[in-house]
C-alpha cells in the first residue's frame, strides 16, 4: 500500500470519528422528551364552538321572512280558513290575525344541542284613526342534531303569545327547522311549524287562530 493512500484511508477513517462524536454531542444537548429541531409545530386546538349545537353557542336568526302558511281561526260559532303566500309579511295585512310575522330569534346552546331562547316582533302604527301597536314574543327550548357536515336538525317547542291593539292570541308552538350551512356561521333555515291556538279574542269576543305552514329564514352562529 503506497503513502498516499494510506494518507487518504487515514483522513477518512479521521473524518468519520469526528462526525460521529459531533453528531453524539447534539443528542445530549436536547432535552429529554423534546421534539427535534426540524419537527413541525403543532397544530392550534380551537376554541370555542366548532360545530351547530356546541355548549356556549349563540345564535342569532331571523325568522318566517317568507313561506306558506294555512290558518284556522274560531270566533264564537263561527269558523273560517284561509291560506296565504308572505314575503315579508305585513302585520296590518291579512298576517295580522296569525303568528305569521317576521321576527327576530335568540337562542343560547346551554349544553351540547340544548338551546334556550325567544323570538320577537314589534310594530307600531299611527295616522289615520287609531293608532294600532302589536309584538309577538315567543319563549322555546330547542333540541339540535347535526346529521350532516352541512345538515342539522333543530326541533323546538314552545309558548307564544301575540297583541294588537284589538286583537290578542296565544298558541303552543312546535316547529322543526333544517339548518342548511351555506357559509361559515350562516345557516339557511327551512322551517315547517304549527302554532296551535289555546285562547285569544277579537275586541270583546273569546277566539283563536292556529296556524300551520312552511317559512324560510337565516341563522347567524357565534
Amino acid at each position: 500500500m503506497t503513502s498516499n493512500l494510506k494518507r487518504t484511508l487515514g483522513g477518512m477513517l479521521t473524518l468519520a470519528v469526528v462526525l460521529s462524536a459531533a453528531e453524539a454531542r447534539a443528542q445530549k444537548l436536547e432535552k429529554p422528551g423534546a421534539p427535534p429541531a426540524d419537527a413541525a409545530p403543532a397544530a392550534a386546538t380551537p376554541s370555542g364552538p366548532t360545530s351547530f349545537g356546541d355548549a356556549g353557542q349563540f345564535t342569532l336568526s331571523s325568522e318566517r321572512l317568507f313561506g306558506y302558511t294555512w290558518r284556522h281561526r274560531t270566533q264564537g260559532n263561527l269558523h273560517d280558513s284561509l291560506s296565504t303566500f308572505s314575503l315579508l309579511a305585513d302585520p296590518e295585512g291579512l298576517a295580522a290575525a296569525g303568528y305569521a310575522w317576521p321576527r327576530l330569534g335568540f337562542d343560547y346552546f346551554v349544553v351540547r344541542g340544548i338551546s334556550l331562547g325567544v323570538a320577537a316582533s314589534f310594530f307600531r302604527s299611527s295616522g289615520i284613526g287609531p293608532a294600532n301597536t302589536g309584538f309577538e314574543l315567543a319563549p322555546r327550548l330547542g333540541y339540535a342534531a347535526v346529521v350532516g357536515p352541512w345538515l342539522s336538525i333543530w326541533a323546538r317547542a314552545g309558548f307564544t303569545y301575540l297583541y294588537t291593539t284589538l286583537e290578542q292570541f296565544s298558541a303552543i308552538t312546535i316547529e322543526v327547522p333544517l339548518v342548511i350551512a351555506v357559509a361559515p356561521h350562516l345557516g339557511l333555515l327551512i322551517s315547517p311549524a304549527a302554532d296551535i291556538g289555546i285562547a285569544g279574542k277579537i275586541g270583546t269576543a273569546s277566539a283563536k287562530t292556529t296556524d300551520i305552514g312552511l317559512s324560510f329564514g337565516l341563522a347567524l352562529e357565534f
